[in-house]
């Protein structure tokens, strides 16, 4: 209870924290952030995209276990239905700062382009976030009806538990059989929105959607994996290791599929050898070379680390290689941006001249004194009040997991489904 009431204070606060930044961000313009025409994508959409995953992972598992009947992972369910819920929460919350004009988003709703993939990823994220709402709903109905909560549950008091249990099973698989695409599909439609600019080569390329995929399982068991190692404590790890092993395992296998299509993904990029292609490679292994470094080392240590039988079995490891990954995930988001905006896309050839590759600059959208006009890159760093704003959705997951953990049952129990 002590350790519950610390978290929802943490919660709060970073909430308080980022509504303080946003409105003064919404005050003073999107100019307080260090985005610029050059660099129109950054910290925001990274923390989007991280979210988007982490959700589309959680849902994976919980219909998975349902759908193939996976007997270990079955008291685990609840937890990742919830992991779902709150990390597309706190995505759909993440984009409105990136938008600046929150008050046109209804616009969206109004005059809708169906041939923007944004449009899309708006359906599927309002889609996904009812088909995870109405899965922990369901799966929780039983338990309220013992307790006798009337509480988004009243017409359970008219029903015998016999009749909740089997409305509860019955739905929970058919949630689970329409949320598999769905989970699968907001990923995707996700990385359509980057893998459909034709003019940023880092993003223009097949591979990007299953990537995604592949990414948004590894992470999305993973917050599933330390959700659950929290909820049970160390005292009862050793009553649910099988099912630990198996998240382990699924996380390792899904970032062997990642790193096959980032390798592919490298080799074509190589292969090619254009101007272009060249340019983006100097980019990631040079000049943020740190940062990609990252992104591939943390994944591919947690990803052997959870291959063994000690990474497997280890509470503490599992904890570890859990973290290292959302570290490594969050820079991999990070680094769908850096190389993409300072890689310019408009360049000019006069092979007569000797000029093979001239790229135009691009009008960076800010008139001061001592700042250029027009840039060829932009060294962007997020500002503080980015840093504030993008403690929204971390706020916001840590106080609906805490919350729902505190009121509700969510702990793994022998029940038959």
């Amino acid at each position: 209870m002590k350790k519950s009431n610390i978290l929802l204070g943490l919660a709060g606060s970073l909430i308080l924290i980022s509504l303080v930044a946003w409105g003064y961000q919404i005050y003073n313009g999107l100019i307080v952030t260090n985005m610029r025409n050059s660099f129109s994508w950054g910290l925001y959409i990274a923390t989007f995209a991280f979210f988007v995953g982490v959700a589309a992972g959680g849902l994976i598992v919980s219909s998975t276990v349902y759908l193939f009947n996976i007997e270990k992972l079955k008291p685990f369910t609840r937890i990742a239905s919830l992991s779902a819920f709150a990390s597309i929460l706190g995505a759909g919350a993440m984009i409105l700062p990136d938008m600046g004009r929150v008050d046109r988003i209804w616009n969206i709703f109004v005059y809708p382009n169906f041939r923007s993939p944004l449009v899309w990823d708006v359906i599927v994220i309002s889609a996904y976030l009812l088909i995870t709402f109405l899965s922990v709903y369901v799966q929780l109905l039983p338990d309220r009806k013992k307790e006798g909560s009337r509480f988004l549950n009243g017409w359970t008091k008219a029903h015998s538990q016999e009749e909740v249990e089997a409305f509860s099973k019955k739905w929970s698989k058919r949630i689970a059989l329409v949320g598999l695409p769905v989970a699968i599909l907001i990923h995707t439609v996700t990385a359509l929105i980057f893998a459909t600019q034709a003019s940023r080569g880092w993003w223009n390329t097949a591979v990007l959607p299953p990537d995604f995929v592949s990414v948004a399982v590894a992470s999305g068991t993973a917050l599933v994996l330390v959700i659950s190692l929290l909820a049970v404590g160390k005292e009862q790890f050793d009553q649910h290791k099988g099912a630990f092993q198996i998240m382990a395992l699924i996380v390792a296998g899904s970032l062997v599929v990642h790193f096959f299509f980032v390798s592919v993904d490298l080799i074509i990029h190589g292969w090619w050898g254009s101007t272009e292609a060249e340019e983006i490679l100097s980019l990631i292994f040079s000049h943020y070379g740190y940062l990609y470094a990252t992104e591939l080392m943390f994944p591919a240590f947690t990803m052997v680390l959870f291959f063994t039988e000690k990474g497997k079995r280890s509470y503490r490891a599992l904890m570890i290689g859990s973290v290292l990954l959302f570290i490594g995930v969050f820079a991999h988001r990070l680094m769908l941006m850096f190389p993409a905006f300072n890689a310019i896309p408009l360049s000019l050839s006069i092979p007569g001249a000797g000029i093979e590759s001239w790229a135009y600059p691009v009008a960076l959208g800010q008139l001061q004194e001592g700042m250029p006009v027009f840039v060829s890159s932009w060294a962007y760093t997020p500002t503080l009040v980015e840093y504030g704003v993008t403690l929204l959705p971390f706020g916001l997951v840590l106080f609906v997991v805490t919350a729902a953990l505190k009121m509700y049952n969510f702990l793994p129990q022998k029940r038959s489904m």
